[in-house]
């Protein structure tokens, strides 16, 4: 089913890469025609110097498509596989914490879940993303107690590979660390440590799959940068506004200096710094108004989507346009509310490892958020933690059977 519904939009729906899809095209391109990751990526009448503006891993990804003789057909089955390989990730996860009723639920929620349908037609990162964070946290899901080192080693291992698609899975990982270090029978001291060495173990761990690209960065940009170099500038862009993405004035201090990527970036952080202390009540504000953007809505893969359609008439573009933001806004709604509540009930009786597994890849991605930009495509990356949440909250919903059984036979004073 998930498969069918993605699959429908290719011969139906003739799209094109838009928005950062655009670039990560680009990108590939030219990784496969061997002229490497330069600021030609940006524009083709730029500079081949070196770049890291941008992560590489899903250029790289789609450079190995273009290596195997397809292209932006074979780029669109690529999305829809990592899109319906959701499906039964999230059903085991959502099994592993509660039961199969549950993923079950979770795993039509993900098969019927409008953004997911939509993102497999654009040429964006998070269907890819979404499918490295789930495959990296299921052995940790069903590892034995004894096999747990092993099974947080490859969980490290996998989010630092994925990584390279976007750099929120660190955090992601640095958080699980916390919580599977943490021991409540120790002395307060002693958990404190014992948690914060896990985290660093494995956030280190994590780093290792990124070190051929830090020497890379260090030798041709000169600093070991693990991901890329556009944090700056996403820190600027969170004291701006509403701290969404907004295009930087071409008058914009930093931008135009005659600097190295590195130290642009830099001076880009620095003013971020600046703003940030000059008005730390209206930042604090944009940080909720951040946090809202992120989790609140779904409309950025719609909106990609319609504008990548190409061959039709501008009729029906906007046609196909509206009906993927009605229905990609529409759907999540109750999509969130079954997450929340399936989220309350594993707070309440989960194990502590899925609670981990569970909430920290959102925690850590809305703490990112929070302090950088915000932006509402970006939840779409922990899209196996979320609709697992939503299918636990739909199969334990109260059902009539139930209520009238507890009218029927009330409980004893």
């Amino acid at each position: 089913m998930a498969a069918a519904l993605r699959l429908i939009l290719i011969p139906l729906v003739p799209a094109v890469p838009s928005w950062d899809g655009v670039i990560y095209v680009r990108a590939a391109e030219q990784l496969a025609q061997g002229e490497g990751y330069t600021q030609r990526i940006l524009h083709e009448a730029n500079s081949p110097r070196p770049t890291a503006f941008y992560p590489v891993g899903f250029p790289a990804v789609l450079a190995g498509v273009r290596l195997l003789g397809g292209g932006l057909r074979a780029d669109r089955w690529l999305q829809v596989v990592a899109s319906s390989a959701l499906v039964p990730i999230v059903y085991l996860l959502a099994r592993r914490t509660r039961h199969r009723r549950a993923g079950r639920a979770a795993a039509w929620l993900c098969a019927l879940w409008p953004a997911g349908i939509f993102l497999s037609s654009t040429w964006l990162a998070e269907p890819v993303f979404a499918l490295g964070v789930g495959l990296s946290l299921l052995p940790y899901a069903y590892a034995r107690r004894r096999q747990l080192p092993y099974a947080l080693a490859i969980a490290a291992l996998g989010l630092g590979l994925t990584a390279y698609l976007r750099a929120s899975s660190l955090p992601m990982i640095a958080l699980i660390g916390l919580v599977a270090g943490y021991r409540p029978r120790l002395a307060l001291p002693q958990r404190v440590l014992l948690a914060g060495a896990t985290a660093a173990a494995l956030t280190l761990i994590a780093v290792i799959p990124l070190a051929p690209w830090a020497y890379r960065n260090w030798r041709l940009l000169g600093a070991p940068v693990l991901v890329s170099t556009n944090g700056g500038v996403n820190l600027l862009l969170g004291t701006r506004g509403e701290g969404g993405f907004v295009s930087l004035s071409p008058t914009e201090p930093c931008k135009n200096d005659p600097l190295r990527e590195v130290e642009r970036d830099r001076c880009y952080a620095k003013r971020a710094r600046e703003a940030i202390l000059a008005e730390p009540v209206a930042w604090g504000a944009r940080g909720l108004i951040k946090l809202a953007h992120t989790f609140g809505h779904e409309s950025a893969m719609a909106q990609c989507f319609g504008e990548g359609l190409t061959g039709l008439s501008p009729e029906a573009r906007a046609a196909w346009r509206l009906w993927a933001l009605g229905l990609c806004r529409v759907g999540y709604l109750p999509l969130l509310a079954a997450a929340i509540a399936g989220g309350w009930r594993i707070a309440k009786r989960g194990s502590l490892r899925m609670r981990a597994i569970l909430f920290a890849p959102p925690l850590a991605l809305a703490a990112l958020h929070v302090v950088y930009l915000g932006g509402d495509r970006y939840h779409a990356a922990v899209a196996p933690m979320l609709l697992a949440l939503a299918g636990i909250g739909w199969a334990d919903r109260p059902r009539k059977a139930d209520t009238a059984s507890q009218i029927a036979s009330p409980s004893r004073a």
